[in-house]
Formats: C-alpha cells, sequence, structure tokens
C-alpha cells in the first residue's frame, strides 16, 4: 500500500524532526502559491501550508483555490503569529484546521490526526458525483453540491431581517442551520430556541411572549417570555407545524406589528426579533388540511430552505461516520473501532430514516461498545436492529466523558451550559421519582416545582413514571 502524499510549504523550516517521522512521503515545495501549478504523482492526502503575518492574504488566496481544485484534499495551515480575524478568515476559505502552536511537533501531531480522519477518503472519492467546495460550515460538515447550495444561501439571506422557513427530516441538522444564519446575521441579541412540540398548547402563548403577575393560577409573577428573550436576536421556532391555532394567530400578529402583549397585560411592547422556523412537514399540506393558517404560512415562507435526507447524498455518510467515529473515540478516552469493506458497504447500502442523528448515535455506540475485532455487514445489521437502546455500560462512559470534556471554547457559555444542566435535570428527576414510586404530586412538591412543570419535563426527557411505580 502507498504512503500518503502530503504537499507542504514551511517557509524555509526543516521538517525532518517533525513530519518526516510520520508514516507518509513528503513533496516539499518551497512556496504555496507553487502548489497549485505542481503535477503531483497521485492525489496528495493533505496540504499543509506554513504562513507569515505578511502572507496571510495570499494564504487565504491559496486556500481558495486549493478547495475549488482538490474539493476532498484537506489544507492544514500552521500559523503561529496568526490572530483571531486570520483564523477565522481561513476556516472560512475551507481550512481544515489551523495550527496554533510554534513547535513542529504540534505541527506533527496535527497532521496525524487529519490523516487518521481520513479512513474513508478513497470511497469518499468514488461517491462524490460533483466537485463541492469544501467540507466545514460552521459546526456542519457535507461534500454534498446540494448541501452547499443551502450553506451559500444561508449565508447570503444571514445578514438581513428575512424570515427563513428551514423543512427537513428529523436529524438532518435544522436548528444546526438556524444556529448558522444567527452567527452570520451580525445580530447583537441572543439565539433562543422554543420546541412548538414540546410545550403543552396551554402554555406555548405565556412561553413565548410571557404573562404578567396574576394573569393565571401559580403566576406569582411576571415572566419575560422567550420572545423578549430573543430580542435584538433570533427567535428558532422548531416543529413550527405543531403549534396550537390561537399561538399561530398571536405569532402572525407579531410578525406583522412588530409588537406582543404578554399575557393578562394590557401594555404592548416593541421588538426586534428575526424568526426563523423548522418543521419535518409539509406546510403547505398542513394549510390544505386546515392544521395551520394559511397568512401565516405565507409570512414564514420568505425564505426556504430544504434539507436533503442523508439517504440523497451518500458522499456524507463516510464523511460524517468517520468524523463521528474519531470524535467520539477521542472523547471517551477510547481506541476508534475497526471496520471491514463489508461494513463500509452496509453503511451506504441503509437508508437512514433518522438521518445524521441516527449516524452519530449509532458511530457512539460502536465506539463505546469496542469490539475486539474488526466490524462486519453483520455486524451493522445487528446494531440497527436493536434501536441503538442505551445500556448502564454505554450511559457510564457517557457521563464520566461529559464532564471531563463539555467544555468547547468555540461555543458560547450558555451552548457549553445547556447538555450539562439538562442531563443534571433528568438525572435529579428520574431519582425523585424513585423515591417517591412515581408519585407526581410528592416528587413535584419536594422538588419545588409545579405538578405542571414537573409533567411537560417528563415528557421532555422522556421518563415514563411507571417504571418508577413499585
Amino acid at each position: 500500500m502507498q504512503k500518503p502524499l502530503i504537499v507542504c510549504s514551511l517557509q524555509n523550516r526543516n521538517p525532518k524532526g517533525a513530519l518526516q517521522s510520520l508514516d507518509c512521503e513528503l513533496l516539499r515545495l518551497p512556496a504555496a502559491e507553487q502548489i497549485l501549478t505542481t503535477e503531483f504523482p497521485r492525489p496528495p492526502r493533505l496540504f499543509v501550508i506554513h504562513t507569515l503575518p505578511p502572507d496571510h492574504d495570499a494564504t487565504r488566496a491559496v486556500i481558495l483555490s486549493l478547495r475549488s481544485q482538490w474539493p476532498l484534499t484537506d489544507v492544514l495551515v500552521w500559523a503561529p503569529q496568526a490572530e483571531g480575524n486570520t483564523v477565522r478568515a481561513y476556516f472560512q476559505a475551507g481550512a481544515h484546521d489551523v495550527v496554533l502552536h510554534r513547535q513542529e511537533s504540534k505541527l506533527a501531531e496535527a497532521v496525524s490526526a487529519t490523516l487518521e480522519n481520513q479512513k474513508f477518503l478513497p470511497r469518499m472519492h468514488e461517491q462524490s458525483r460533483q466537485r463541492s467546495k469544501g467540507s466545514r460550515f460552521e459546526s456542519m460538515l457535507s461534500r454534498s453540491t446540494e448541501m452547499w447550495g443551502l450553506f451559500e444561501l444561508c449565508t447570503r439571506v444571514a445578514p438581513t431581517d428575512a424570515t427563513v422557513l428551514i423543512v427537513g427530516e428529523t436529524g438532518t441538522g435544522k436548528e444546526l442551520l438556524a444556529r448558522a444564519v444567527h452567527r452570520r446575521s451580525g445580530r447583537e441579541g441572543r439565539f433562543v430556541a422554543a420546541n412548538c412540540a414540546s410545550i403543552p398548547p396551554d402554555l406555548i402563548n405565556s412561553e413565548l411572549f410571557g404573562y404578567e403577575k396574576g394573569a393565571f393560577t401559580g403566576a406569582d409573577r411576571a415572566k419575560k417570555g422567550l420572545v423578549m428573550h430573543a430580542n435584538k436576536g433570533t427567535l428558532f421556532l422548531d416543529e413550527i407545524g405543531d403549534m396550537p391555532p390561537e399561538a399561530q394567530q398571536c405569532l402572525l400578529r407579531m410578525l406583522q406589528e412588530k409588537r406582543i402583549r404578554p399575557v393578562g397585560s394590557q401594555v404592548e411592547s416593541e421588538i426586534d426579533v428575526r424568526i426563523v422556523a423548522a418543521t419535518n412537514v409539509q406546510l403547505d399540506q398542513a394549510v390544505r388540511d386546515g392544521n395551520f393558517r394559511e397568512d401565516l404560512f405565507y409570512r414564514l415562507d420568505v425564505i426556504r430552505v430544504n434539507v436533503p435526507p442523508l439517504r440523497q447524498r451518500p458522499e456524507d455518510v463516510y464523511l460524517l461516520f468517520g468524523h463521528f467515529t474519531t470524535r467520539l473515540a477521542k472523547h471517551y478516552g477510547l481506541e476508534p473501532p475497526i471496520f471491514t469493506d463489508s461494513f463500509l458497504d452496509a453503511l451506504l447500502e441503509y437508508e437512514w430514516p433518522g438521518n445524521v442523528r441516527q449516524l452519530e448515535n449509532l458511530s457512539e455506540r460502536l465506539v463505546l461498545e469496542r469490539s475486539q475485532s474488526a466490524l462486519t455487514a453483520r455486524d451493522f445489521d445487528k446494531l440497527r436492529n436493536t434501536n441503538l437502546v442505551e445500556t448502564p455500560q454505554t450511559r457510564e462512559h457517557k457521563n464520566q466523558a461529559a464532564w471531563r470534556n463539555s467544555v468547547d471554547p468555540g461555543r458560547s457559555l450558555q451552548e457549553n451550559l445547556d447538555p450539562v444542566i439538562e442531563e443534571l435535570e433528568r438525572e435529579y428527576l428520574q431519582a425523585k421519582l424513585k423515591q417517591h414510586a412515581g408519585r407526581v404530586a410528592e416528587t413535584a412538591a419536594e422538588a419545588g416545582i409545579s405538578r405542571r412543570t414537573l409533567l411537560r419535563k417528563m415528557k421532555q426527557y422522556g421518563i415514563d413514571k411507571q417504571k418508577f411505580k413499585l
């Protein structure tokens, strides 16, 4: 088997002590621009560019050209003196990674990690029907030209105030796209998400628009709604097709007048909120069935983003699977699994009804179960037929790793806190329900929350009180 070819431009550095220690073939060029005009003996596995401050603009131009000429070959930039804006520019141009350490040993580690993540590159070459522009957009990975068309659409509309409707099956990454639109919008407010399917119909107005003290039984204080929390920012309404009719009317009024009135209040407040909605159902059909307001549908359907399911973009299956298994193995401190060709063929033949989320769940289970032998197509069939039920062993691994590796500097503080808080809340409520043999009223009283709130959280976390009955 041939060693992977790495094409590098290292600004007169001697890579002998670093890159040449790797099991790869190095082709060294004196300048990054020469990479664009050199003929290679075979497709490179990786481009490595060393850049210094005066060359940042030229380096960005080289990255853009390489991503166009070699869309399936990663570009790694070694930029020890780069500032934050420059690093972001490199990633936006299509760089796979940017190494900021001065030591060449850190560069070698990054190269090794990148090569390890390319186990599926030959198969990705086979599956790519056309050249794509890159692999990463914000936190999303894709080699699909259709997906990159969506990414470009989101980039164009992000700075505007236009309402965006994201349509796609469950697990395709609709919220990730919504967050990308917000991050690129330049809006100074927060991104606030509301799942219309998980909020009880009788509470959705108060959750969205807030309420005044005494507006209803239990309203012992005034509360700001999610819309006001998202003021100057973006409100993401997930599963908008499940919004009850009364809330649809209030949302339509808000979109028309840019004003809201909390439940129980006579005072209206002006708001500046960008709405991004998502649904896994066809809203136009819901309109015809009388389940969704036609006037609200047209207000929401200004910019439509149709996310294709994973089964329609096979070039992404290997890319995402390789990414998930490598990242999760590192996350849990375990060795990544080994696969046979029959296993990889089965990955591609499967329909993936749960889309990217299902693929990530399967990858996590593979890593945590740590098979000692190479996995085959038969192993894949067993895995997908068990519905990926979580075992006590995998839950223990996940709990330990959540505390060890939960911090992601690339996300906001709230985005880092949310999954940890949710896990604590889920475990706490389950422990309390077990303590009280599944009795909801007693559990809610001791937890210091209302019975209605407990029932809503049990629904949100999929907790069945019958499991705790004696």
